[in-house]
């Protein structure tokens, strides 16, 4: 089996052999595998070039995805969308993960630190954005053991600042600033204690 013609369309490489048989590639698989006109290669080598080409395909389109901050199931789902092969994806997370360009853990703590300081979310709310985002269990258990109670309170009291003055004493206005909280993900007993600190009931 013999390579008749190698020619560029459309931002890839057609390889075309004697049999008739032809297949597109990236230019760095084209490099890679040193390929070029008049070369003599196994029936074989067409499926391992697909392969070898898919791969460096999905490393390309993951490292372009990683440059903003996403998580492993996150990169998989988008690898998916553009037709990856599970086979493939399987090969490159550990590729991506010993050069560090996907780490779960990592991820993890910087969204608890933005869900804390940026955007004040409390402990529920913050934990279950990191479930959907495909975060595994015990990582997430591992990083909120770190989880910075004296500041969700301090979140929590500025919160209600805005909410309410601290001589309200009507119900209506009181419970609306529960439920607030509430929908920020904050705990039921975090929210009445610091309510309860605000208004200065004993």
């Amino acid at each position: 089996m013999i390579i008749s013609n190698i020619s560029f369309e459309k931002k890839k490489f057609l390889v075309s052999f004697d049999n008739g048989e032809e297949i597109k590639i990236s230019e760095d698989t084209l490099v890679n595998f040193g390929l070029y006109k008049g070369q003599e290669v196994e029936e074989e080598f067409v499926e391992n070039l697909k392969f070898e080409d898919e791969k460096s395909e999905a490393l390309l389109l993951s490292y372009k995805f990683l440059q903003r901050n996403k998580t492993k199931h996150q990169l998989v789902d988008y690898l998916y969308k553009n037709k990856i092969q599970r086979d493939i994806i399987d090969i490159i997370l550990p590729i991506l993960e010993e050069k560090n360009y996907l780490n779960d853990e990592d991820y993890a703590r910087r969204y608890l630190s933005d869900a804390l300081n940026i955007k004040k979310y409390g402990k529920i709310k913050t934990r279950y954005m990191l479930m959907s985002k495909g975060i595994d269990k015990k990582i997430i258990e591992k990083v909120m053991e770190d989880y910075d109670y004296e500041l969700e309170y301090m979140n929590a009291l500025e919160l209600i600042e805005k909410r309410i003055s601290k001589d309200e004493t009507d119900p209506k206005i009181i419970n609306s600033a529960k439920n607030y909280l509430q929908g920020r993900g904050y705990e039921f007993e975090i929210i009445n204690f610091t309510l309860d600190d605000y208004l200065g009931v004993e």
